[in-house]
């Protein structure tokens, strides 16, 4: 019984691997482990996803505006960056490492994964992780009509 119960505690511990930061630096390598996720909204029309993720350190915010064509597999067609951070403005585009999507039209579509920050000199200057997470906030306008959300 107890090879059992331990095993079956290994196996567990084994599935739970390290769980990603919110919030890489890739090109310093500074820390910063204190940013999370703070809101993720969304909405979905057809075969269209928008989504605003904002990541927090309670001081600092870094927004991100993502579409994506939902489809099999739904991919990351495009998105922008934005974060002002020791009073310096940056921004950039986003690429979608990996992307997990779920949902149908008849309930909140949940949308997780993790995507790269590019910056000015078109190469990787962070990368964001959002677990995957139940879109029950819609965005306000089609940001495709607007140029923002």
């Amino acid at each position: 019984m107890w090879r059992v119960l331990s095993c079956a505690l290994l196996m567990l511990a084994g599935c739970a691997g390290s769980k990603a930061p919110a919030v890489q630096d890739l090109v310093t390598g500074e820390k910063l482990a204190l940013f999370k996720l703070g809101s993720l909204r969304g909405t979905r029309d057809g075969d269209r996803l928008d989504v605003q993720a904002m990541f927090t350190d309670s001081s600092t915010m870094l927004t991100t505006d993502m579409h994506f064509a939902v489809g099999t597999p739904t991919t990351l067609e495009s998105g922008a960056w934005k974060w002002t951070r020791n009073n310096r403005l940056m921004t950039g585009t986003v690429t979608g490492r990996s992307v997990t999507f779920l949902g149908g039209q008849d309930w909140p579509p949940s949308i997780g994964g993790t995507f790269d920050l590019i910056g000015p000199d078109n190469t990787a200057t962070y990368r964001v992780t959002i677990p995957l997470t139940e879109l029950k906030t819609r965005l306000r306008a089609d940001p495709r009509s607007t140029g923002h959300l």
